[in-house]
């Protein structure tokens, strides 16, 4: 087992200093129970683009949504709008290609902070809003590739800024042996229609399929994969799919329970204006779990008894050939510290964001197994005074190439955990490299006192 530390100073209005260590990984057993798992998606674009209907768009929300008691347009005094309750928090795109949490007044914004539009192709403009389902647990077999995760919260799919919605419950992932996987919740709502804006019916819960997968293929980190959608036949009990161009449907039951909320033709393909918008975006889900082969222990050798006799030897040792390149795991980070400069004050807290060093993971080693880049800080402290470590999050970002490299999903800065959870930045599961260039950012409580905090950030590279 080889650790090497170094020390990264990162310092700010919150400060954090980083080191670094490289461990073997353990022999573990089969299946294994696995705790504090994200799942991080956006469904489609549409999920995050302008409604047609003028002034309005379409958006996610934590938690289930209160009644409105007709089919309208919510207001910011109703509360139904909420970033996160529990379990749940939503993103979308942020300033400079990173992420941000947002609030009412952005909600229906694109990164650089326009409005959507109801455009298409280079005139697309979308917020790409995204749930993220934190502290889910359940267990995963990596000899077989099945796993089952379920999480415990709500929420909820807004269009047309609020003239009808519907929620979902305590999802459900389950992955089978083949690498097809299924997520499920249970599905409420109102029963509205365009053509009938008096029509506002309660929908008991049922459950739907939200999400069928294809190919899922299990890492230590988790996985990545996106969502059948193109060229799926929507249900039977749909007339009007358009097979042509881009063109395709979500899950059936899921696609006739939208029947009910008036909002069906915009999870086929219905010949219409926005079906470019409709196909489902990459899912992710990451979770910390050991992916190595246990090795059999060594039998005790059997006692023998032996006779010697000398035998005289001869060599001869010719010029020494030149050395094959030495096959390693190797990994760097650029420098030791990092700057949050002075923290802004918002509505929601004190924010600062900032870039890591870089980091540069080699791994060209024969029959290599892969490698996994993690991190975890500390609370930030100013003498006395503190908070919890969960306020730094970050977005991992970078180029790889090679065998099975993902990076690691976003962590949300003020959510449940935050970066005080071990997190993964990225994985790989075979000979790779990767230049991981994360930006790191920062919710402080409003009631922070003034000060020039630091923490310690731990990143960990793990060679298999």
């Amino acid at each position: 087992m080889t650790k090497v530390r170094k020390s990264l100073a990162l310092a700010a209005a919150a400060g954090v200093a980083v080191s670094m260590a490289v461990v073997a990984a353990p022999a573990q057993a089969a299946e294994q129970s696995i705790d504090g798992v994200t799942l991080t998606w956006g469904f489609n674009a549409e999920s995050g683009a302008a409604g047609f209907a003028p002034g309005t768009c379409n958006f996610l929300s934590a938690g289930v949504a209160g009644n409105s008691g007709s089919s309208r347009v919510w207001t910011k005094a109703d509360g139904f709008y909420k970033a996160s309750e529990g379990n749940v928090s939503i993103i979308k795109d942020g300033p400079n290609g990173g992420t941000m949490t947002p609030d009412w007044d952005t909600k229906c914004q694109t990164g650089d902070g326009s409005a959507v539009t109801t455009g298409t192709g280079a005139n697309q403009k979308v917020s790409n809003n995204k749930v993220v389902l934190s502290n889910g647990t359940g267990s995963v077999d990596p000899e077989t590739g099945e796993a089952t995760v379920s999480w415990t919260g709500s929420f909820t799919s807004v269009f047309y800024s609020g003239m009808t919605y519907w929620s979902a419950t305590n999802p459900v992932l389950t992955v089978a042996e083949d690498g097809t996987a299924t997520l499920k919740a249970t599905a409420s709502g109102y029963q509205a229609d365009m053509n009938d804006t008096s029509k506002w019916i309660e929908i008991p819960g049922e459950e739907i399929t939200l999400a069928n997968l294809k190919g899922v293929e299990l890492t230590e980190a988790g996985f990545n994969s996106t969502p059948e959608y193109l060229e799926v036949a929507a249900p039977s009990s749909v007339a009007q799919q358009k097979p042509a161009g881009i063109w395709g449907s979500f899950p059936a039951d899921f696609v006739e329970f939208q029947g009910k909320t008036g909002t069906q033709s915009y999870w086929f393909s219905s010949g219409g204006a926005a079906d470019a918008r409709k196909p489902t975006t990459e899912l992710n889900v990451a979770w910390v779990a050991d992916f190595t082969v246990p090795v059999d222990p060594e039998l005790p050798e059997t006692p023998q008894v032996a006779e010697s006799e000398d035998v005289t030897l001869d060599v001869n040792v010719p010029t020494k050939p030149v050395e094959p390149e030495e096959k390693e795991f190797k990994w760097n980070i650029a420098g030791n510290s990092l700057s949050l400069g002075t923290a802004a004050q918002q509505s929601i807290g004190f924010v600062a964001s900032g870039t890591l060093p870089e980091i540069t993971v080699s791994d060209n080693r024969e029959n290599s197994k892969g490698w996994t880049v993690t991190g975890k800080t500390t609370d930030f402290k100013d003498g006395a005074n503190t908070f919890g470590g969960n306020g730094l999050g970050w977005a991992p970002s970078g180029t790889t190439t090679g065998t099975g490299v993902t990076l690691g999903a976003y962590v949300v800065p003020g959510s449940t955990n935050g970066l005080s959870a071990t997190s993964t930045m990225a994985s790989a599961t075979g000979a790779s490299t990767a230049k991981l260039n994360t930006g790191v950012h920062l919710l402080a409580p409003t009631d922070a006192p003034a000060g020039d905090y630091t923490s310690t950030l731990t990143v960990t590279a793990i060679q298999k």
